[in-house]
């Protein structure tokens, strides 16, 4: 009797340790999963340079991608003003924006910029204005760039030149839009880049032979990847993520979707053009 009742004791004693042992598990994996909640670092992105109109898919396919490397997500923007107030005072954050909006930010916001996205392999774009009339001088100008990047770009291209009335902007979700709206006689202008047109001459030779190039900015760097100075250090680890998502098929697949097909490091002569406003 005695054994036995020892027997129990003991039984009862080492579930109870088992039962403290599991729930001491189950509080430490909620304490990890809410550290890893409040650490969890951000990639924001807004470009000025492109009309984004599928921002849940593109939202859900990079948290897909970035959730298999550790806690980070992915938040995509559609105006700057949102944008701007969501990176403010944060200083643990990856930032994806165009090389326009990084040279006028970069002061204020305390920035560093640490990549610059490729297409076709190549870093660098120009921005032109076309038309099917060279004597046109008066109307609706198409253009996937934001407002403010739409009249920046003009006013770098127009001074001192003939000038253009632009009547009204019309924005459409890609450079490639903008050339075909001239086409179909929505716009007499388009505002896109050398490489688009270079692009149209595939898709369509008939209109890309009607286009005539008005004016041309001058080169400018593709979209940027940029941390707060102060976590320069830090960010290493996303940065490399980052850099390296053409690497592999998955990676190449949401690069895609931001229209880019890889990331390089920036140089010094980069970085000078970026940062001398």
């Amino acid at each position: 009797m005695a054994n036995s009742v020892h027997h129990i004791i003991k039984l009862l004693t080492s579930r109870g340790c088992a039962g403290i042992i599991f729930s001491i598990a189950v509080l430490f994996s909620l304490a990890m999963n809410a550290f890893a909640q409040t650490n969890k670092i951000t990639i924001y992105f807004y470009s000025s340079e492109s009309t984004i109109n599928n921002f849940k898919s593109l939202k859900m396919e990079f948290d897909r991608y970035l959730n298999k490397y550790g806690p980070y997500e992915f938040q995509p923007f559609s105006d700057r003003e949102t944008f701007e107030k969501q990176i403010k005072d944060n200083k643990q954050c990856l930032l994806f924006l165009s090389s326009w909006h990084y040279s006028n930010i970069y002061k204020d916001y305390a920035l560093k910029a640490v990549l610059v996205g490729t297409r076709n392999g190549k870093k660098y774009q120009k921005r032109i204005l076309v038309a099917t009339d060279e004597t046109v001088k008066a109307g609706r100008i198409a253009s996937a760039s934001s407002l403010q990047h739409t009249s920046s770009c003009l006013q770098e291209m127009l001074k001192g030149k003939n000038t253009v009335a632009i009547t009204s902007i019309l924005i459409v979700p890609k450079d490639i839009d903008a050339l075909m709206s001239v086409g179909f006689g929505i716009s007499r202008f388009a505002l896109t880049t050398r490489n688009s047109l270079n692009e149209l001459k595939i898709a369509n030779q008939t209109l890309h032979q009607q286009l005539k190039t008005l004016a041309e900015g001058e080169e400018s760097l593709l979209l940027i990847g940029a941390v707060p100075e102060q976590y320069m250090h830090d960010a290493k680890n996303i940065v490399t993520i980052i850099q390296n998502m053409a690497t592999d098929q998955e990676g190449k697949e949401k690069l895609r979707m931001i229209e880019l097909d890889g990331w390089q490091t920036l140089d010094p002569a980069d970085r000078l053009k970026l940062e001398t406003k």
